[in-house]
């Protein structure tokens, strides 16, 4: 997905780049506990009318700014962008580098109230956006997971193909890759290319790698 230009933005995609923008904006001055339909509508020149036709609850919101602007970090599909680079040390850090961009694409404010959600009552629901049915956020998180599980899954496919060694490993396992750079953004305030290839040389090379 790439952003379509300004010059040719309907009024309603400008509209809505306003209620993402009010809704960040929300997030980093009042937090996202404090969000609410009230404040976004004011803060965007709308009506809570006009969000409630569009999202059923703010982490609807949430998840749709989320995905809209990983797209536009990474232009697809991470586990579109994994491929042979010569060997599992840069294949790990391309991994890293591009979870990493669209981490910082996406922006703190949006994947910590995103983070936050998906670590609440696995019982409550997602609403209803587009005639999708509602679905639990123990789901969406699940969903998640399984994703990153196949990204990893198709980068060690690939360094297998290459004749590279490798460990037997849980799915479980799998996921370290992603949760590292989401420890790493939630203590640093930079991760750059250095601290990435640190990240594994000192921990994901042992851990795949025979």
């Amino acid at each position: 997905m790439k952003e379509p230009d300004k010059n040719t933005r309907r009024r309603g995609d400008v509209l809505i780049d306003n209620i993402y923008d009010a809704t960040i904006r929300i997030i980093r001055e009042a937090g996202y506990s404090n969000l609410t339909f009230k404040q976004i509508a004011q803060n965007a020149k709308t009506s809570r009318t006009v969000l409630y036709r569009r999202w059923t609850t703010t982490f609807d919101l949430i998840r749709e700014i989320m995905l809209y602007k990983s797209a536009l970090a990474l232009d697809g599909e991470l586990i579109d962008k994994i491929e042979n680079t010569g060997s599992l040390r840069s294949d790990l850090l391309r991994l890293l580098t591009l979870y990493q961009r669209f981490y910082t694409g996406v922006g703190t404010e949006v994947m910590n109230a995103f983070l936050f959600e998906m670590s609440q009552n696995s019982e409550k629901m997602a609403g209803i956006k587009s005639g999708e049915k509602g679905k639990k956020i123990a789901d969406i998180k699940a969903g998640a997971m399984e994703k990153n599980i196949l990204v990893m899954k198709k980068l060690l496919r690939l360094a297998k193909a290459r004749g590279d060694k490798l460990k037997e490993v849980d799915d479980m396992t799998l996921l370290l890759p992603f949760d590292l750079i989401r420890m790493e953004n939630l203590f640093r305030e930079v991760v750059d290319t250095k601290r990435l290839e640190l990240l594994v040389d000192e921990i994901l090379l042992p851990v795949f790698k025979l």
